[in-house]
């Protein structure tokens, strides 16, 4: 009986997953505490609206075999990032509507790539996963008699991984990439809200 040789993907048992389970059996590794993305250097977009609340809405975050759903193991949370945009991105100075923002698009999936297979894919260092992720946000004015408007925009990123990296080089991997995406999101809702609510906005 002819048993099929493993690749380098299956005999290092590395993904993302996997060097999770790993790292939990491994007590010797070290893990980076990754830092909370913040906005605190960004100016604050002042609304005349009495307050400011964040809603998240899941109905966009289907994920498709073979994608795999990495959103609750990225290095920190996309959500909590972007409660925290709202917190330090807007301020509310009073007035008759609120500002609801809400996150209506977080996906971030892992994709597994072709490797090499045989006796040339245990000495082949291939690309072995892509990562993707895409964040949308909302911004509504409502409650004003004055009147109601939006703002929305959207970014996303992606980036691939060997088959030899560790769990930490996979984990820096994805900060970056939500690094990027968060700060492609704050430029292009920013713009968004000048543009779409501009009633609202302060001059200053």
């Amino acid at each position: 009986m002819t048993q099929a040789l493993p690749t380098r993907r299956g005999l290092l048992g590395l993904g993302l997953g996997a060097g999770f389970v790993l790292a939990g059996c491994a007590t010797s590794v070290k893990r980076t505490t990754w830092p909370d993305i913040t906005f605190q250097h960004r100016n604050p977009i002042a609304l005349s609206v009495a307050d400011v609340v964040f809603d998240i809405d899941m109905s966009t975050d289907a994920v498709t075999p073979p994608e795999r759903d990495i959103r609750y193991a990225m290095p920190v949370s996309p959500e909590e990032t972007l409660l925290r945009w709202s917190r330090e991105r807007l301020q509310s100075l009073g007035g008759s509507g609120i500002a609801r923002v809400t996150m209506v698009e977080n996906r971030f999936v892992e994709v597994p790539l072709d490797t090499t297979a045989g006796v040339e894919g245990v000495f082949t260092f291939d690309q072995s996963e892509r990562y993707e992720g895409v964040l949308g946000m909302r911004v509504d004015v409502e409650g004003d008699p004055a009147g109601a408007g939006f703002a929305q925009a959207r970014a996303s990123a992606s980036r691939t991984v060997q088959e030899d990296f560790t769990l930490n080089q996979r984990e820096e991997t994805l900060y970056d990439m939500l690094h990027s995406v968060v700060n492609a999101l704050d430029q292009r809702l920013e713009e968004e809200i000048r543009n779409n609510l501009a009633r609202w906005v302060a001059i200053g």
